[in-house]
């Protein structure tokens, strides 16, 4: 972890109010442009101008970090140099979003130079809430710790994302064997918020099959420092990838394991060693 943890994660989670309030200023706007990248994925200039305003923000105060975003790439600083990287989703839920639907939400991520996610903020604007992590410090919620329930899936609402341009066998396949163990599933449109939910206690899990960084490396910070456990999204070195993404709380995450165990590649981590 880097020596300047502690003042990144004020920095970030500073920087996701901010550019929350940013993409609020759109909603509702007749003249909103959007385009399409694709079927049901859209990009819009909330979205650009947002990522913008992140990216503006990161050079000012950490000018030699690299910056990987969902709409401007991976830029490394011009010096060559990078001491972390940060990983941002303006809007995680762009389809919501444009929707006029609630879940959706900026997503910022730190990673030390070995590849290794050790901040994670997620913040949902609609409802005022900003989620933060740092690595062995815990879950906040607005400031405050929280604790979080350990329950089953029997116990809760299991989250299920499906990317739009993947095969739909491992979504459908997963679901089926959660419905077949008496779990019930939600699909808030947001991977990063329902992984902010899974680390809040709202969900006992969650699972996409092929998730992107910028959408699940915030919430793998949350989720780990809740004290659930969480797929390793980087466990190859590199966050370039789409790679499936499985996290639960710790009375969840036996049998969800066991439910997407041949739908996780190489992600699967160990389980974590309860004292």
């Amino acid at each position: 972890m880097v020596a300047d943890s502690i003042e990144r994660r004020v920095f970030a989670e500073e920087l996701a109010v901010e550019a929350g309030q940013l993409a609020l200023s759109y909603r509702g706007r007749d003249d909103l442009q959007v385009r399409s990248k694709g079927v049901l994925d859209w990009v819009t200039e909330a979205d650009l101008a947002t990522e913008r305003l992140i990216r503006r923000r990161i050079a000012e105060s950490f000018p030699h970090d690299r910056v990987l975003g969902e709409e401007g790439g991976d830029v490394t600083p011009p010096t060559g140099v990078g001491h972390a990287m940060w990983v941002v989703d303006p809007i995680d839920g762009t389809t919501c979003f444009v929707s006029g639907l609630p879940s959706w939400c900026v997503s910022i991520a730190c990673v030390d130079e070995s590849g290794h996610p050790f901040l994670g903020v997620v913040r949902d604007p609609g409802a005022a809430e900003t989620f933060s992590a740092l690595e062995g410090h815990g879950l906040t919620i607005n400031g405050h710790g929280i604790s979080v329930p350990d329950k089953g899936i029997t116990g809760g609402l299991v989250g299920v994302g499906h990317p739009r341009n993947a095969p739909d066998g491992p979504t459908l396949t997963f679901l089926q064997r959660l419905f077949a163990a008496g779990g019930l599933f939600y699909n808030c449109g947001s991977a990063a918020l329902a992984l902010a939910y899974v680390a809040a206690g709202r969900l006992v899990g969650f699972f996409e099959s092929d998730l992107r960084a910028w959408d699940a490396l915030a919430g793998e910070v949350l989720v780990r420092e809740s004290g659930g456990w969480s797929t390793s999204f980087v466990y190859d070195g590199s966050p370039a990838t789409g790679k499936p993404v499985l996290a639960a709380n710790r009375g969840s995450a036996d049998a969800l394991r066991d439910l997407a165990a041949d739908l996780l590649g190489g992600c699967s981590r160990p389980p974590p060693v309860l004292a």
